[in-house]
């Protein structure tokens, strides 16, 4: 079958991702061990490069118990989800599967219910994507650079290649939005015939009828490649919500420490930048999961306001089926079966993020308290006389 979808959708981030060494140039055993060793390399380099900077420009790391958990969770977070996600990729990579799976969807709805090739929607989905993915990381490079430091330089591998693996989620996501839009119009087709052919003569109408079932089959189908989605995504998913929800609630601490230490300026912009770039990244999945649930909806709705011909039992028993089955095949997409990515995860997401960074600040003042009382006591105790 021609794989005109994934040409639209998936194939530049394949390519990058291979560039990344996120996923091995071929099927050969060199190829996956030269992924597996570029891994162990980088998070050597990143381990080092990450204790080598000097801890009293920042914030003392030897009394500062609470700042150096923090910034060592920072880095636990970083160290385990790049490794979980090459690893994820390398080990269970179900990518072919999904692709084959959503292109046939996409052919069955061009083939079936007669509806056009509309692949210039997608690729235009998808090309803002791109577009997002690149602003951001150039931003993050400038800012890293401008920063020109190794508290900086050592996340930076890491970080791109957790990007990339969001964004692609994100363009699964975009590629299931369009297939939801083109089964909408597929349905219109579908009950727009019925209509025509109402007081046609029955081998018609059994005709028409017909695509009901298909289109019963046709979302069924979709349906099923939204769960081997959600296997290809099972651990690196819910990783990656946990990194970004880890960094956006302590990159605003990071900030708020550095200004009342009066660090340099390039550290507070480049905290301020990739907590923006956290936040973007996040909610525009949130956002088109959440289209793709509605336009789900809508579609359900479209067969339970059928009125014309309800006096005929075949398309009675034909419209009972399918909207039980639509019924029970909701949209929806969870990381790892904990939470469903739509707006609503998205607003108990940053609600959590505020409630962190409002205990952090506070951790931090009692924190400069408690050491300015423990100073000014042992001053006192030093200079009154024996």
């Amino acid at each position: 079958m021609p794989a005109e979808l994934h040409a639209a959708s998936l194939l530049h981030m394949r390519r990058l991702m291979k560039c990344l060494g996120m996923l091995p140039f071929g099927q050969n055993l060199c190829a996956k061990v030269f992924c597996y060793v570029l891994l162990f390399i980088s998070l050597v380099f990143s381990s080092y490069w990450r204790f080598s900077f000097d801890y009293e420009l920042d914030y003392d790391f030897l009394n500062d118990r609470f700042s150096s958990t923090i910034d060592l969770s920072n880095f636990v977070a970083l160290v385990v989800g790049h490794a979980i996600i090459v690893l994820e990729l390398l080990w269970a990579n179900c990518s072919k599967d999904v692709d084959r799976q959503l292109q046939a969807v996409h052919n069955q709805i061009k083939l079936q219910l007669g509806t056009l090739d509309k692949t210039d929607r997608v690729r235009k989905y998808c090309n803002w994507i791109y577009g997002s993915l690149v602003v951001r990381w150039l931003i993050f490079i400038v800012v890293t650079v401008y920063s020109d430091r190794a508290l900086t330089l050592y996340a930076t591998y890491s970080e791109l290649v957790l990007l990339a693996r969001f964004s692609e989620f994100t363009l699964y996501c975009a590629v299931i939005l369009f297939l939801y839009q083109e089964l909408i119009v597929g349905g219109s087709n579908v009950l727009d015939e019925l209509h025509r052919t109402r007081f046609e003569m029955s081998s018609i109408r059994r005709l028409s009828l017909q695509k009901l079932a298909k289109l019963q089959a046709i979302h069924n189908s979709l349906w099923q490649a939204i769960r081997c989605l959600e296997n290809y995504f099972q651990l690196s998913l819910i990783t990656l919500l946990m990194k970004f929800f880890i960094d956006t609630s302590a990159l605003p601490y990071w900030l708020y420490l550095s200004r009342v230490q009066h660090t340099q300026v390039s550290i507070q912009h480049y905290v301020a930048m990739d907590e923006c770039i956290k936040l973007l990244e996040i909610v525009v999945p949130c956002y088109v999961c959440t289209r793709c649930d509605a336009m789900q909806r809508k579609f359900r709705s479209m067969f339970y306001t059928v009125t014309a011909d309800r006096r005929n039992s075949q398309l009675n028993a034909a419209l009972r089926s399918l909207n039980l089955q639509l019924s029970q095949e909701k949209y929806r997409f969870s990381a790892g079966g904990m939470v469903d990515i739509n707006t609503e995860m998205l607003g108990k997401f940053i609600f959590g993020m505020i409630s962190y960074i409002v205990i952090c600040i506070q951790f931090s003042i009692s924190f400069s308290a408690k050491s300015l009382k423990t100073v000014a006591q042992n001053s006192t105790s030093t200079s009154a006389p024996i």
